[in-house]
């Protein structure tokens, strides 16, 4: 029997998006924008994450990798994910925890040999991954793929941001092109860095290692350190999807962003970030010509 003189409380949660809008009224424009990320390993997991977090409406994941239970220190899910694909494992995450965000994932690596049973090709593939997106973020950190997203974005005329950290963890860099705004592309940019204009981050010179059991050369650094790298290119891709809507989240004055958490011995130092506006470089073909 229940005792009449005893009370019960149920507690109310409100979770309308108006509910969550509330406390982040510069991104309401998000749930109207879609996001095609490439890479959801180190930065693109935590970033997908805060892209869900942030609102964004639609969000696409192209992933080929399995979760190594020896990468739990610096991928956000643990353990109880490893042996299954990246891009289902933080797809579930995010439809059971998100649900006013579209996550569909997509099992591909870019440049693999072509399965026989699949006449679809890389290109088919991905332009039909980033079909009718507001943006491209590229979080695979591998120079042959930036380069053909980076084209791809220009040529569709979508905005491309790229995220990428040095060994170590020492520091990181957030590379930003959007059509009608940026002056220089992504040649331009490995100019740039290439002769010092824009300066890299500091580098650990013993920063790669090839752990036991793993068929690939990986780099070390701390989970933190990279979550600081995303979280400055998710800011910049934020920024970049409202831009031009009023009462919005502010525009970024950079173009590329810098981030140093250690000096050129290893030795922690304030975070310093640098931004530069990209311009054509002298010695880019594509934009002089």
């Amino acid at each position: 029997m229940i005792d009449s003189n005893q009370a019960y409380f149920s507690r109310q949660g409100r979770v309308g998006n108006m509910d969550v809008m509330v406390r982040t009224p510069e991104l309401q424009t998000m749930r109207e924008k879609s996001i095609a990320v490439f890479g959801v390993g180190c930065l693109g997991s935590i970033s997908v994450l805060e892209f869900a977090r942030a609102g964004v409406g639609n969000l696409r994941l192209m992933d080929h990798d399995f979760v190594d239970p020896a990468t739990m220190g610096r991928w956000p899910l643990g353990l109880i994910e490893a042996g299954r694909y990246k891009v289902h494992a933080i797809s579930e995450f995010l439809n059971s925890n998100y649900p006013s965000t579209l996550v569909t994932p997509v099992l591909h690596r870019i440049g693999g040999v072509r399965d026989c049973s699949n006449s679809d090709s890389d290109n088919s593939v991905i332009l039909n991954f980033v079909s009718d997106v507001s943006l491209i973020f590229d979080a695979t950190a591998e120079i042959g793929v930036q380069h053909y997203l980076s084209t791809l974005a220009r040529d569709l005329e979508i905005p491309y941001i790229a995220v990428s950290g040095t060994y170590g963890a020492w520091g990181g860099k957030v590379l930003s092109i959007i059509p009608d705004k940026t002056v220089g592309c992504w040649m331009c940019y490995r100019y740039a860095c290439n002769d010092g204009t824009i300066q890299e981050p500091p580098s650990d010179p013993q920063g790669n290692v090839q752990p036991q059991g793993c068929g690939e050369v990986t780099f070390t650094g701390a989970g933190f350190d990279m979550a600081e790298i995303s979280l400055s290119g998710v800011r910049t891709a934020i920024s970049t999807l409202c831009n031009q809507h009023r009462d919005g989240y502010p525009s970024t004055p950079w173009d590329v962003l810098t981030m140093a958490f250690r000096d050129d011995s290893g030795q922690l130092i304030v975070p310093k970030f640098t931004g530069y506006r990209l311009e054509r470089h002298p010695e880019c073909s594509l934009c002089h010509n």
